[in-house]
């Protein structure tokens, strides 16, 4: 078989595979749709879902939150990418924009509109609370970069499930074809009339996995590539790392050690008229296990140590501050909002129970914090956290 053969046959099974995912994406959404009748259900089982026994083994996987940035600011797609050169496989969770996420130190918001919202670190920190999942790192990336870069690779295949109408004009035709950068993003933006978002996730996978197979096979050429598209490719990690990762990533997908999914999401109606998802805590459990188990703090399957974190001081951004102390300590992060009123000058740790136990774990969110156990005081937390925190003015994050 000539080299010439060998490729093109590589290419086939490729496409072969994307189809079968794009259809596996496509088909969740019904699901999600489905499911939303008996979500209250869903929720209630969650707890008692029993937890997945993780393998103990140093951790060799990393993972990357990619996110294209649209004219607007928000992200028009999300990719948790996931890379592990010991076993040379990686992962790709594609993450639906209008998905809800607790953003440290604002609130709730859509995944996609935080990134217009808030620095990209937070939205970093929101999907690993999310999904219960180490985040390391970012690289943010906006239309018109993303675009040079596609051309800076001489282009990406990818399969055009529909006709692309931009103005009116068609300007692709279904089938599997090579496109320049202008083209590969009308592509991954494009959502025809009555389609779901999983068919703009499955057009992200198209390009992305595309823009995988087109980069070059050294680390150095695709870190000067990087290197050269100017701060709109924005990577919270050293560009040459970041190459890295990616050259990593491309291995995989030539070597069908590639796995694509979709963040399991069951539909919600807020009542804005907007379209809005939640996660399906079983079905995600399942996918982490699945994909990102080495990834998983061991915190993050404890019971007995969720925070929620009130704001009793009303500096903007406080939550967050907080979270970056609870997180390394082995506690999870379940949100931050503004207490009923400011003006709180000693911060509080409140706790279920006046028992030992309740104490002990009290004075160990006290002590993360750096304010002392007399800051532990028993009250009814009803079932939503472990441990209440009411940050007053003494709390200090750098200490």
């Amino acid at each position: 078989m000539t080299d010439i053969t060998a490729r093109g046959r590589r290419t086939e099974l490729r496409r072969q595979r994307r189809q079968r995912q794009r259809r596996l994406l496509a088909g969740v959404l019904a699901i999600a749709l489905v499911v939303l009748a008996v979500a209250t259900y869903a929720l209630t089982r969650s707890d008692r879902t029993p937890r997945a026994t993780l393998a103990k083994q140093s951790r060799t996987q990393s993972t990357v939150l990619f996110q294209v940035q649209g004219e607007s600011g928000a992200a028009v797609g999300s990719a948790l990418l996931a890379h592990d050169p010991a076993s040379r496989s990686g992962a790709a969770v594609l993450v639906p924009p209008q998905v809800i996420v607790t953003v440290p130190g604002t609130g709730t918001l859509q995944l996609g509109r935080a990134l217009s919202s808030v620095p990209p670190a937070r939205s970093r920190a929101a999907l690993a609370d999310l999904m219960g999942v180490t985040v390391d790192a970012g690289w943010v990336i906006n239309i018109p970069t993303l675009t040079a870069l596609i051309d800076q690779v001489g282009g990406v295949t990818v399969d055009v499930d529909v006709p692309v109408v931009v103005n009116r004009t068609v300007v692709l035709s279904p089938g599997s074809q090579r496109v320049d950068g202008e083209r590969a993003t009308q592509f991954l933006r494009y959502l025809a009339s009555g389609e779901q978002e999983q068919s703009r996730l499955a057009r992200l996978q198209e390009v992305f996995d595309g823009l995988l197979a087109a980069l070059p096979r050294a680390t150095a050429q695709v870190t000067t590539a990087l290197a050269g598209l100017g701060p709109r490719s924005d990577s919270s990690i050293p560009v040459p790392r970041l190459a890295a990762f990616l050259v990593g990533l491309a291995t995989d997908s030539r070597d069908d050690a590639l796995q694509y999914d979709t963040l399991p999401v069951i539909a919600i109606d807020p009542g804005d008229g907007v379209t809005s998802f939640r996660i399906d805590p079983d079905s995600t459990r399942a996918l982490v296990d699945r994909l990102l188990a080495q990834s998983v703090p061991p915190s993050a399957r404890q019971t007995g140590n969720r925070v929620l974190v009130l704001n009793g001081v009303g500096t903007p951004g406080l939550g967050e501050k907080v979270r970056a102390k609870l997180v390394p300590n082995g506690f999870v992060f379940v949100g931050s909002r503004n207490n009923a009123s400011f003006g709180v000058t000693n911060t509080r740790v409140l706790v279920k129970e006046a028992t030992p136990e309740a104490q002990a774990l009290g004075a160990k969110v006290a002590k993360a914090l750096g304010v002392g156990e007399d800051a532990v005081q028993t009250a009814d937390l009803g079932s939503i956290a472990d441990v209440v925190v009411v940050v007053g003015s003494d709390f200090r994050a750098g200490t």
